[in-house]
């Protein structure tokens, strides 16, 4: 150890460790990042060493000797960030990640190792890590600048690398996102600028495309082939002026590619011969209209005028052939293709335009060779060439020996059908459809003419009339493939899906050519799905559940199944309660990516029947951001927002934000009947139940759902019970056909129709009798107690509207063994003000009949409590209960017997006697509830008590049994 280190080793390190970052420490540790140790420590001999063997290339030593270095002196992070870097040299980037983790699990680190982890990271392909690791490391600010403009290099290759990805597998949103973020991270880089103009060519929103490239061409100083992308895009959008001139920037720029060189100028010159077909096709119309109206000499004219304007374009020259032709002159015809070919290169079609000339005038050999030519060449189409191929046979049948010349010249439906085709090759449809009738009518079994003449009525948009001659050609030869075929894509197009799959199938069996067989069998597969998929669809709709779950998965069978029928399934899934499995899918369904905002949306309300409310939010918003959502679903997922984040205020108790929450939406929509309804649940939480029943009556007026109307029914109750009683009866009318209602047990409806008799009973009357079979004759012996009661609420009804009051009328006697009587009749009023409990406070006027009582007519004042169903009144009512929930009252709704506990005690103070009456009654036993007569009979023990403060024995007090009964 005492050895001194070579100058060169000491020069190494000591470069090394001033290049080091700055000491980072760990948030709330402010404790150094030990970075290395001290000369003379453990290590430090063979980190210098390691530094030396590195600078001379030899990597395996220096790894050795880091690795020394690290076991020494392990607390230190020099040696871990040197070991990872050779160990990544070396190709074991694997091992040197491994490394640095270990270390950062257990020591302080600074953000240079965690950059130096991202980096590796990177390399690895774990891109959501190094993106972590790289972006807290430059956020840190603790780098040099040389390593934050390393991570901004290495951030922007992920990005880029992300939004290729996502370019490659039609992620079209996500890649321009990322492409986007890419770009923050160096504004003049062009690969972004290509991505997210080939991402919006792809969503088939070419203008965008544009607007980007334009954009950045006009700020920077664009490459050949950022050009030459613009060149292509404003070629398919036409601006054929345009795509020419940024065919000629890109040439002239000096980094276009050799590769690239010819493309572009083979593009350059279509963009030119473009222009100019489209300036000369313009100048044709007048010839064109003239061979419609047969006015061929005029056409000719006109066609030999513009021949001589453009002496090397051929549209000109068809024009004519086609107007000598017309006129019969087909050696005319023959002659101008003669001359045009002498100084000029001819296309394929202007060869086969020749050998039919040649072919007319009997020219059998000369035909041939066009024919023969214009196959020979690319650029005819496959209906062309067809037509060409038979041409050439018969031509090449009669100049067979012992064939006759003549037979050409005695096809005139080979020459109607070269007619009708040249016609609508040139756009010339009215003439394609008198060719292919006239050719028809030669052979009504011919197919081919039929096929021509579907071709022209469909390219002139007479589908009814294509789909017409079909059947009427069907009708008499219904073996024929291609018109099976035909009407079966007329028929899918006309929404006709089983009549399309019935022609394909009959296609398919009677042979087709395998191009053609390729194309039908794969149409056919499509129809087949569409089918499957709209039965789904329709079982949906029905909320015929099992359907569609047996339909949605016949339909995901298909290979080319999309998401909406996987949606289906879902829905079904939920619809038959298996939420579970439905959310699995769900699942499954946003991790295949390309999820719509309707895949998210569903998987929200999927959630937050399953109580992950934070979950269901997440998932709207997503909803909502990507953007594509319908209209009605879209105001569904933004109420959806809008109740999730009133709810969190609520709870955390700022009502006043949660109800500007719920207010805010409703007037951005104001027809949205869902919410109305939850702005009214929220005032009825907060008992403003006036506005409660004002939210209710809004979602009621756009939408009569069943739930709404209990829910406005219930906060009646407090408002106008005789709206009440409206709304319960409504919702009864519409229990088993609204799906709001016709799922709820069978006890809540029995709730609802209890409460509309509560509802409906503003004016009662009560009857009651009290007996005593036997006591002590010192307190009276047997004793009976008539009495009856009429009372009249304030609900609205016929008094107004304050919850809990009522007026009353009553008449009251009792008599016992001792001859002792006690009568009086009474009126006054009585409320009930705490909601939910049986507690009463009242004052009456009382008229006595007995001279016990003096003075006969006088105030009194009471109050009561009351337990249980034989309490001193009836059971709360449904604001007493609670909630907008009927399953929680606590009236019996079901025949059945149940134990039966009541307690109540009732004291009155009688102003005139200057008297104080206090009772109390308890009943404990079982009973019997009837449901259908709504009666109660049951046997009890009971305990009473009772003070009298006018009485000399103040206090009495017994027990018995009990028989009790209501009705």
């Amino acid at each position: 150890m005492g050895r001194a280190f070579p100058r060169h080793c000491i020069t190494i390190l000591m470069l090394a460790l001033a290049m080091a970052t700055p000491t980072a420490v760990r948030a709330g540790d402010n404790e150094a990042v030990r970075e290395q140790p001290p000369p003379g420590a453990p290590g430090y001999q063979d980190l210098a060493l390691a530094f030396a063997r590195l600078a001379k290339g030899d990597s395996e030593a220096a790894l050795k000797y880091a690795q020394r270095a690290r076991t020494l002196a392990p607390d230190y992070e020099m040696p871990v960030r040197l070991e990872a870097d050779i160990l990544s040299k070396l190709g074991r980037t694997a091992e040197a990640l491994d490394i640095i983790n270990a270390f950062v699990a257990s020591h302080k680190h600074s953000m240079a190792l965690i950059a130096q982890r991202g980096h590796l990271r990177k390399r690895l392909k774990d891109d959501a890590g190094a993106e972590a690791d790289l972006r807290s490391a430059r956020q840190s600010g603790a780098l040099t600048k040389e390593q934050s403009a390393a991570i901004d290099v290495a951030l922007y290759d992920l990005k880029m690398s992300e939004a290729f990805k996502d370019l490659n597998e039609s992620r079209l949103n996500e890649a321009i996102e990322k492409a986007r973020a890419a770009r923050q991270l160096d504004e003049n880089a062009e690969t972004p600028i290509r991505v997210i103009a080939e991402a919006y060519r792809k969503k088939g929103d070419p203008q965008a495309a544009f607007a980007e490239l334009d954009r950045y061409i006009s700020q920077h100083k664009a490459s050949a082939r950022l050009l030459a992308e613009r060149g292509y895009l404003r070629r398919a959008m036409k601006d054929l002026k345009g795509a020419a001139a940024d065919f000629q920037a890109a040439l002239a720029e000096p980094d276009v590619e050799p590769s690239e060189t010819q493309p572009l100028r083979d593009a350059l010159a279509e963009a030119n011969k473009a222009e100019q077909d489209s300036i000369v096709q313009a100048e044709l119309s007048g010839v064109y209209k003239a061979i419609n109206k047969r006015d061929y000499a005029r056409a000719a004219k006109a066609a030999r005028d513009l021949r001589a304007k453009y002496p090397h374009d051929e549209a000109p020259l068809f024009a004519l052939m086609a107007a000598l032709n017309g006129s019969h002159r087909a050696e005319a015809a023959v002659k101008e293709a003669d001359l045009y070919i002498k100084d000029n290169s001819p296309s394929s079609a202007l060869l086969a335009q020749r050998g039919y000339s040649r072919r007319a005038i009997g020219d059998l050999r000369g035909a041939i060779a066009d024919f023969r030519a214009a196959l020979a060449q690319p650029g005819l189409e496959p209906a062309q060439q067809k037509k060409v191929k038979l041409a050439l046979t018969e031509a090449q049948r009669a100049t067979e020996p012992g064939s006759s010349q003549a037979g050409v010249q005695q096809t005139p439906i080979q020459q109607a059908l070269n007619s009708g085709y040249d016609a609508l090759k040139l756009g010339q449809l009215d003439a394609a459809v008198r060719a292919a009738r006239e050719a028809r009518d030669l052979d009504p079994e011919a197919e081919e003419p039929v096929l021509l003449l579907l071709s022209a009525l469909l390219r002139e948009g007479r589908k009814a009339e294509a789909l017409a001659e079909a059947n009427r050609y069907l009708s008499s030869v219904p073996q024929s493939p291609a018109v099976l075929a035909q009407r079966g894509f007329m028929r899918r197009q006309a929404k006709d899906v089983n009549g399309a799959v019935a022609d394909f199938e009959q296609a398919l069996k009677y042979g087709l050519p395998a191009d053609q067989q390729v194309t039908v069998a794969r149409a056919l597969e499509e129809a087949r799905y569409t089918l499957v998929a709209e039965k789904a669809f329709k079982a949906l709709a029905a909320r015929d559940w099992a359907s569609a779950l047996r339909y949605g998965r016949a339909a995901e069978a298909f290979p080319d199944a999309n998401e909406a029928v996987f949606r289906v399934t879902i829905a079904a899934l939920a619809g038959l309660g298996r939420q579970e499995e439905a959310l699995k899918k769900s699942n499954a369904l946003i991790a295949r990516g390309k999820a719509s905002g309707e895949a998210y949306a569903q998987r929200g309300f999927l959630r937050k029947g399953l109580g992950d409310s934070d979950g269901a939010y997440a998932d709207f918003e997503k909803a909502l951001a990507r953007g594509d959502l319908p209209a009605a679903q879209k105001v569904a997922v933004e109420h959806e927002i809008a109740a999730a984040r009133a709810l969190a205020y609520e709870k955390a108790g700022d009502v006043t934000r949660a109800r500007d929450e719920l207010v805010d939406f409703v007037r951005s929509h104001p027809n949205y009947a869902d919410g109305w309804s939850t702005l009214g649940q929220f005032h009825a939480r907060q008992k403003e139940y006036p506005w409660a029943l004002s939210a209710f009556e809004s979602s009621l007026a756009i939408e009569r759902r069943g739930e709404v109307l209990l829910n406005a029914g219930y906060a009646s109750v407090y408002v106008d019970r005789s709206k009440e009683s409206q709304f319960f009866r409504e919702a009864i009318d519409h229990w088993s056909s609204d799906p709001s209602l016709r799922e709820r047990p069978a006890r809540d409806r029995e709730v609802v129709r209890t409460q509309i008799v509560e509802a409906d009973s503003s004016v009662r009357t009560n009857l009651v009798f009290n007996g005593m079979a036997d006591r002590p004759k010192r307190w009276g012996g047997h004793q009976l107690q008539p009495s009856f009661e009429t009372t009249l609420r304030f609900d609205g009804r016929h008094l107004p509207s304050f919850y809990g009051l009522e007026s009353f009328v009553g008449g009251f006697w009792s008599q016992d063994r001792t001859r002792f009587t006690e009568a009086y009749s009474r009126f006054g009023l009585r409320l009930r003000p705490i909601d939910g409990v049986n507690f009463s406070v009242s004052a009456e006027w009382q008229h006595h009949f007995t001279k016990k009582n003096v003075p006969y007519n006088q105030l009194v004042l009471s109050w009561g409590y009351g337990y249980g169903g034989f309490a001193y009144s009836s059971a709360g009512s449904a604001g007493a209960a609670g909630a907008l929930e009927p399953a929680m009252l606590n009236y019996p709704h079901e025949s059945a017997s149940q134990p039966l506990v009541s307690f109540a005690t009732y004291g009155t103070y009688r102003v005139g006697e200057l008297r104080y009456l206090q009772n109390a009654v308890g009943l404990l036993g079982y009973s019997y509830w009837d449901a259908n007569s709504r009666t109660v009979l049951g046997a009890a023990a009971m305990g009473m008590g009772a003070y009298d403060s006018a009485d000399l024995r103040r206090f009495a007090f017994g027990v018995g049994p009990a028989i009790v009964a209501r009705a």
